[in-house]
């Protein structure tokens, strides 16, 4: 069959058809840029990309210019214009009915928005509560990527700044802390949701501070001393590192020993890095490990002389101990005289109730701990029986008081003796002075009546000048208890001049009383000038329609007495 040549040549033109888009083009709101926005896009490929939702009406032209386009009308009204509502590739199906067959053409529907991802060029951070903490100057990369129409533009904002176009990577120098906004449209006009950063610029190192756990005097320590580093930083600590002397960089992990270190000069070197990174400049501390105990020496002074033969004794022989170190210095010395339990030595020590053979044996202890052990064995000298012995001084009290716990208080009427007595040539004389005054000679028993806590430091003199002292301390309680009264109910009204508390005729009296000293010892009570009785229970049973007078007296167990009266009405 043969075909017309007309015929031939218009199917030949309608092979070729192109599709011309007109869209609807409704504008949003300023924030998002509308001249961004567009709605459709062709590729270098020459693919359409409609957004999903967008009004578009269709003309078909034989003609690339379209000059004789013809629009594409819908069967249905509401199909005219036409909407893509869903994401991904459409088909337009053209029936040729020349050629006999369907022509297809390709629209792509992109509904789907960029993803914009962000990168640091830093290598250390961390990330915190949705903060992102970096050392030094950072520098901020914005991608964003759209697998189907492409990306248009990426726009951001820091710190609530106006949003701009990204053009280039971010830079942070400064430390603070930055919130970093941003979204992305493709080329159809889909919308990226914002997307945020928020940078912390940490450039402060942290500090790390050295003590000394264990004996230390100065820069001197003992072996067994401990170095113990502690390390803070607002981010957190990743490490702290630290050397001693020149050896090896070592990771701290607990206190540093010292115990296989030698005696003399030593140093450590220390620092910390923080969480990203952050270095601290390097401290140093110098110190001297102190192996040596100190040295010790005992002399016996003024022990006897000789006259004409005969031996004497002053009575003032003395036992001195002295005790050198090389470094850390004394700190205390001990001794023991015939094998008695050791003592600390304060000052040189009298000998005069030791007669016969004496044995001394000493130590010291240096400010680090050390501990050195004198050679001697002890001394042997002669004492003769001379009286180098003072008085034996004791105190007592005439008159109320009262102990609790290691403390007696008494009244301020207590009287206060002092004795003393001695057996060899007899008592002279007697000294005290209290609290700080000037001392005094004591004949005759005293008193002291200002409140509060006392001392008493009393001496005696024996005939050939031998002293003893001794102290003492009491408290002096002038103050008498304090009284409290409360009544069962609550007055209900008030006498006509208003002065006296009108209570209902059930009405109780309930009484105590405090010391804040020694204590109550007991309480009275006197209703309406009647016989005195000792308090134990609710007063009562008061006179009614009539004035009541109650007097209260309370005593502290040194006699110290309060009283008060309580005058009220009862109905």
């Amino acid at each position: 069959m043969k075909t017309n040549p007309k015929i031939r040549d218009n199917m030949k033109v309608r092979n070729f058809l192109y599709i011309f888009a007109i869209l609807s083009i409704a504008f949003g709101s300023q924030e998002l840029l509308a001249q961004d926005a567009k709605t459709f896009h062709v590729d270098s490929t020459g693919r359409l990309f409609v957004n999903p939702g967008t009004p578009v009406y269709l003309y078909l032209s034989t003609s690339p210019t379209g000059e004789d386009a013809v629009r594409v009308q819908s069967i249905q009204p509401e199909g005219n214009p036409m909407y893509w509502d869903g994401h991904g590739v459409h088909y337009l199906t053209h029936m040729d009915l020349y050629l006999g067959r369907k022509i297809r053409f390709d629209l792509f529907a992109d509904g789907r928005p960029p993803t914009t991802s962000t990168k640091f060029n830093v290598k250390e951070g961390i990330q915190r509560d949705n903060k992102i903490f970096l050392s030094g100057s950072a520098v901020l990369e914005l991608a964003s990527i759209d697998p189907h129409s492409g990306v248009q533009s990426i726009h951001y904002s820091v710190n609530g700044s106006d949003y701009q176009p990204y053009a280039q990577p971010l830079t942070f120098d400064k430390d603070g802390e930055f919130s970093v906004r941003f979204y992305a449209f493709d080329n159809v006009g889909n919308r990226e949701d914002e997307g945020e950063r928020v940078i912390v610029i940490d450039t402060t190192p942290p500090t790390t501070t050295l003590t000394i756990d264990g004996p230390q005097h100065n820069e001197v320590v003992a072996p067994s001393t401990k170095l113990v580093l502690a390390a803070t930083d607002s981010l957190g600590v990743r490490s702290t590192h630290y050397t001693i002397n020149d050896g090896n960089e070592l990771r701290y992990t607990s206190p540093v020993s010292l115990l296989n270190l030698s005696e003399g000069v030593h140093s450590i070197v220390w620092y910390s890095i923080d969480e990203v990174g952050n270095t601290e400049q390097k401290q140093s501390f110098e110190f001297f490990v102190d192996r040596t105990p100190p040295m010790v020496f005992e002399e016996i002074s003024g022990n006897t002389y000789m006259v004409a033969g005969r031996e004497y004794s002053s009575g003032r022989s003395q036992l001195r101990i002295v005790a050198v170190d090389n470094k850390a210095g004394v700190n205390e010395i001990y001794y023991s005289i015939n094998n008695s339990p050791f003592q600390l030595y304060e000052k040189p020590i009298f000998l005069s109730e030791i007669t016969g053979a004496v044995s001394v044996r000493s130590y010291a202890i240096d400010n680090v701990g050390n501990r050195g052990v004198s050679d001697a064995e002890g001394q042997q000298f002669s004492m003769p029986e001379v009286d180098i012995t003072g008085p034996n001084i004791s105190h007592s009290f005439t008159g109320k008081r009262v102990t609790l716990r290691d403390t007696v208080w008494i009244s301020p009427i207590t009287k206060i003796n002092i004795h003393a007595s001695d057996r060899g040539s007899g008592l002279n004389r007697i000294e005290y002075r209290l609290n700080n005054n000037t001392p005094v000679e004591y004949s005759a028993p005293f008193t002291v009546e200002q409140e509060g806590y006392h001392t008493v430091n009393s001496s005696a003199w024996d005939n050939v000048e031998n002293l003893n002292i001794s102290s003492f301390g009491f408290g002096v309680d002038n103050q008498a208890p304090q009284i409290f009264f409360h009544f069962s109910v609550i007055p209900h009204n008030k006498q006509p001049d208003g002065d006296l508390n009108v209570y209902s005729p059930n009405v109780q009296l309930y009484i105590a009383a405090t010391d804040d000293k020694v204590g109550v010892d007991r309480i009275t009570v006197s209703v309406n000038e009647g016989r005195e009785r000792g308090y134990s229970q609710p007063l009562s049973d008061f006179k009614p329609n009539r004035l009541n007078t109650v007097t209260l007296k309370a005593m502290d167990r040194l006699g110290n007495e309060s009283s008060q009266t309580i005058t009220f009405w009862v109905e």
